[in-house]
């Protein structure tokens, strides 16, 4: 039986040209757009629109990734669509409106003609209302962001699924799986339910540390990486950090599923090799060190694991955002300043994800903070 495959390739910016070849190069080492999409076939296209942040943020993925896989579709179909379910906080669409036009995304769109498609119709899939485009589309290739995850430690082609998820669903998602374990499954659900016939990965500029909203800080990796195995991806991207494979929570789940390989060693890569892009100093989230623990030790030592989110008043500007994602009604505002309900918060992390100043910090007890070094 073949290994999988994941093709890395060396992409140094986001200049038009310079991207289309670089995504050009990881589709043609798997076998070229041909081998994943047939003529006349309906494709969605499924982007990380976490927020509304300018691309330079890199908290989204790179509207220059997303026209380069545009360009490489039209020879084979017209029948191309873009859409994400934006973040937790609501799903109106005016909001919707203002994540396409800021990440950059709707301007590609326009100037590609490609229809940008709105996720408010819902099918039941996995036990979650997912968003209708997904199924009623012939392939859907995803396409997300390299970023560090404080619930997941790693958001990339499983967790990216995420987004099929219509609108405020994800608020009740989070609220009814609070432990990383249990969302996790969630994740793998909905990735087994519409697996992509394609993943292609924005690394370009990446996020490390506290990702994967604004607290996280960015790395230039320097990446385009594409696979039809997103657990094969994610792996390497584990590798690439410094993180054992199985650390992922969601790696985890998914290997345990049988759903591709259980190490970096079952991987065929190809292109570039992978340890042009390797870093030592790879930043974590502060909350690794839980995602990664086995569940009967962070069960005797839950007294000791103690995090807790706190507002930093000189970075709050009252947007409210965090309010509007908090699934648990955690969030208010008191005497001019966002307080955290600790005796509601479910350390969800939604608040952190949103905030576009990054005003929500963790502190970890003394234990855990040893624990980190």
């Amino acid at each position: 039986m073949d290994k999988p495959k994941v093709s890395l390739v060396e992409c140094a910016s986001y200049d038009t040209a310079q991207t289309e070849a670089a995504v050009r190069k990881a589709v043609d080492l798997l076998g070229g757009m041909g081998r994943f999409v047939k003529f006349g076939e309906k494709v969605l296209l499924k982007p990380n629109l976490l927020t509304d942040a300018a691309p330079e943020k890199a908290i989204t993925t790179h509207p220059e990734v997303v026209r380069a896989v545009i360009r490489l579709l039209k020879p084979i179909t017209p029948h191309i669509y873009c859409g994400d379910s934006p973040c937790v906080w609501g799903g109106e669409k005016n909001n919707i409106d203002r994540v396409y036009e800021v990440t950059g995304i709707k301007k590609v769109c326009q100037e590609e003609d490609i229809e940008l498609v709105y996720f408010t119709k819902a099918r039941m899939a996995a036990g979650h209302p997912l968003a209708e485009w997904a199924f009623a589309c012939d392939r859907v290739i995803n396409i997300p962001k390299f970023k560090t995850h404080g619930l997941t430690v790693l958001t990339a082609a499983l967790k990216n699924l995420f987004g099929l998820a219509v609108g405020m669903n994800k608020m009740k998602i989070h609220r009814d799986n609070p432990r990383i374990a249990d969302l996790s499954k969630v994740i793998v659900d909905i990735y087994e339910v519409r697996r992509p016939d394609l993943n292609i990965l924005d690394g370009v500029v990446a996020m490390e540390g506290d990702g994967p909203g604004s607290a996280g800080t960015l790395k230039n990796v320097g990446l385009i990486a594409a696979s039809c195995n997103g657990l094969s991806l994610d792996i390497v991207l584990a590798a690439l950090m410094g993180v054992d494979a199985l650390d992922i929570p969601t790696n985890r789940e998914a290997v345990r599923r049988g759903l591709g390989p259980a190490s970096i060693g079952a991987i065929d890569i190809l292109g570039v090799e992978l340890k042009n892009f390797i870093t030592s100093d790879f930043k974590l989230p502060k909350t690794s060190v839980i995602a990664k623990m086995p569940k009967w030790a962070a069960g005797v030592l839950t007294s000791l694991l103690t995090m807790k989110l706190c507002v930093d008043a000189s970075k709050c500007k009252l947007c409210g955002l965090c309010q509007k994602s908090c699934p648990a009604g955690a969030m208010r505002r008191v005497k001019g300043r966002m307080v955290v309900d600790r005796t509601k918060c479910i350390l969800c992390l939604c608040c952190q994800e949103v905030c576009p100043h990054a005003a929500v910090d963790i502190k970890k007890s003394l234990f855990l903070g040893l624990l980190s070094r």
